[in-house]
């Protein structure tokens, strides 16, 4: 396994383990993004201080723990962000400057969010739309983007797509009968495989 891989299953235990601050001494010792990193349309991955940040943020947002998400949003602004967030934010809503959207102002943004009533839902929309980018660059992506489902299925009752396997059995009246074995050859068929 690469560095940033291992580094991404350490913070996942750390926030699984309510451990904000283990996690922002952590991330202190990284280094600050670097320009080539927050070009907009840049075609390496985030930061990694940026990316394991973020990923807490939404692990400890997916697991219903909004206190130790704003703990450790507090801390990175105090103690480990160096850039000037009124000028971040600025950047965020604009899109001729250059500037890739800034993982602090979305993680701002996230946590604020889910602190409001579920008819903000079009608003968490909205962030997820215009960090989209960002999220399918990071380490493991795909996790990343379980742990999004789940907050918005959890703050805001947005439910997740359906799988195809999910279909598949409701098609079928909840699988009509069919064995396992029959309903992965009927996906695998209607797949065109």
């Amino acid at each position: 396994e690469d560095r940033i891989t291992i580094m991404s299953d350490a913070v996942q235990a750390m926030a699984l383990a309510e451990k904000p601050e283990k996690i922002l001494e952590w991330l202190k010792t990284l280094p600050a993004p670097t320009k080539k990193e927050t070009t907009f349309g840049h075609t390496c991955g985030p930061a990694d201080r940026d990316a394991l940040f973020t990923r807490s943020i939404l692990l400890f947002l997916a697991v219903e723990n909004i206190r130790d998400a704003s703990t450790l949003f507090r801390g990175y602004m105090t103690e480990v962000e160096e850039r000037n967030m009124e000028d971040l934010t600025k950047s965020y809503m604009k899109k001729d400057d250059g500037i890739a959207p800034s993982h602090v102002v979305f993680c701002s943004m996230m946590v604020s969010v889910c602190q409001k009533d579920s008819r903000t839902g079009p608003l968490f929309t909205w962030l997820l739309r215009s960090f989209k980018r960002e999220l399918d660059m990071m380490p493991k992506a795909q996790i990343v983007h379980s742990y999004t489902t789940k907050i918005g299925k959890v703050y805001f009752d947005i439910q997740p797509p359906p799988s195809m396997m999910s279909m598949m059995e409701s098609m079928m009246g909840g699988g009509g009968g069919m064995n396992p074995a029959m309903m992965q050859a009927a996906l695998a068929q209607a797949q065109g495989m």
